[in-house]
């Protein structure tokens, strides 16, 4: 999102659809596609240059960073603090001067991961600009910013006090406390010189190697602006839209113009599964019933750095316990592009997920039956995921272990399976029982309290 401002403001952005009226626009869907992206949220390109083993490791094949453009000043130190991570948010000017490092820092971090075979994906803000009270001793407004020294270029100087108002959420500036001194000046993206230097800077992050973008706050700008401005980007690129619907249709208007969008809409269906009282069983093709957008269109997560950051989106915080199995989900699906925030990034069961998920990338899924496991898996605590005939995951949201002796995994080919995190093997017979659970003594499913488990066929590479 654009920057930290209040609660208050940020609950009624939940409250904003999309706003484009309907009116067509159609595009080419890019070709380009992610595995699994490490979010390096508000990391100092250097930094993560220096990570980049441990990123491989751990099995991210894409890294997306903050954006990297010179931004609204910061009264903390960018490389050791997330504090004021929000005037990331708040571009001065397309220059990549920014307080994550140089232009050659974001080179030298781009070709290091090549290297490495990994790709990278930056974050760019292109609706407004930073606050003006930065600037108002420089000079009037906007003659601080380089590029936009004319009024002409924004739309006029209004706060949107209603966010069920498409006319006012695309053309009125984004405010704190309803006060324009403390809003976001609204670009007229419309205009076609605002469309080229918004273009110029995605083709010079091109010309570094960038391998993909995020467009941040994309339900601001008018779909037909956007996909004007989005005529430059290679058909080699990966790129999607931060898009927070408040419904699925909401959701989905923008895939007229991106190939993905953010799907908050399985946040939603994600938190309500884990809830307190809250059922598993929800969460089997969720898309079916428009709880989740469809796979080929959605770039998925538990969290990102706006449910991440302190005093804003409350709704969709997770409990700490069930973070990491919401997340163990998004890895585990085959829908979508999962995005992990870089706080949760190295989490244990995450990292399995991750491998699970890299592993298993071309085999289809499939929802199991508890009632076909063993009795009493048809629980609302517990969830098993089939990808193809050759690997298993198992969430258990539960407080207590389940434990049965005799258990069947239908799905399963005969043979054994490693499991990614605990690093034990089961095996299957023909008959599709499970003989071996750690040992050729145990028999069944054992599954502790508030884990997920990833089993793959000890052949797959």
């Amino acid at each position: 999102m654009k920057h930290q401002i209040s609660s208050k403001y940020f609950i009624n952005l939940v409250r904003v659809g999309l706003i484009a009226v309907t009116t067509g626009i159609t595009s080419e869907v890019a070709p380009a596609k992610a595995d699994v992206i490490y979010h390096a949220f508000d990391e100092c390109f250097a930094d993560v240059k220096t990570k980049l083993p441990k990123i491989q490791e751990a099995g991210y094949t894409h890294i997306q960073i903050s954006p990297a453009n010179k931004t609204a000043p910061r009264g903390d130190n960018a490389c050791t603090s997330d504090k004021e991570w929000y005037m990331q948010y708040q571009p001065l000017d397309y220059v990549l001067e920014g307080h994550l490092g140089t232009q050659e820092d974001l080179k030298d971090l781009i070709g290091a991961a090549h290297k490495s075979g990994m790709k990278v994906i930056a974050d760019v803000v292109l609706n407004h600009m930073a606050k003006y009270k930065f600037y108002e001793t420089v000079a009037p407004f906007p003659q601080a910013y380089p590029i936009y020294q004319k009024v002409e270029y924004f739309h006029e100087a209004k706060c949107i006090d209603n966010y069920n108002d498409p006319v006012q959420v695309e053309n009125r500036w984004l405010c704190d406390q309803n006060s324009i001194k403390e809003g976001l000046p609204d670009l007229r993206t419309d205009l076609p010189y605002v469309q080229q230097n918004a273009q110029k800077y995605m083709t010079t992050l091109f010309g570094l190697g960038i391998d993909g973008l995020r467009f941040d706050a994309a339900k601001h700008i008018p779909r037909e602006d956007m996909a004007k401005i989005l005529s430059v980007v290679p058909k080699d690129k990966f790129y999607y839209g931060e898009v927070i619907g408040q419904s699925y249709d909401e959701s989905r208007k923008y895939i007229s113009v991106f190939p993905k969008v953010t799907d908050f809409q399985l946040v939603n269906t994600l938190k309500d599964a884990f809830k307190y009282g809250g059922d598993l069983r929800s969460l089997v093709n969720p898309s079916d019933t428009k709880r989740a957008l469809p796979g080929n269109e959605a770039v998925t997560f538990s969290r990102n750095h706006d449910t991440w950051a302190p005093g804003q989106f409350d709704n969709w915080k997770f409990d700490s316990g069930d973070l990491p199995l919401a997340t163990a989900y998004v890895l585990a699906i085959k829908e979508g592009t999962p995005l992990i925030l870089n706080f949760d990034a190295f989490n244990p069961t995450v990292v399995a997920g991750v491998q699970f998920h890299e592993k298993l990338l071309t085999q289809p899924q499939y929802f199991r039956n508890g009632n076909e496991i063993a009795t009493g898996a048809n629980s609302p605590n517990l969830l098993f995921i089939e990808r193809g005939d050759r690997g298993l995951a198992i969430i258990n949201k539960s407080g207590e272990k389940f434990n049965v002796p005799q258990a069947k995994i239908p799905g399963l080919a005969a043979g054994c399976y490693n499991e990614l995190q605990y690093k034990f093997q089961i095996c299957v017979d023909a008959a599709k029982q499970v003989n071996r659970w750690g040992s050729a003594q145990r028999r069944g499913i054992e599954i502790g309290p508030r884990t997920a488990l990833f089993f793959v066929r000890s052949d797959t590479n």
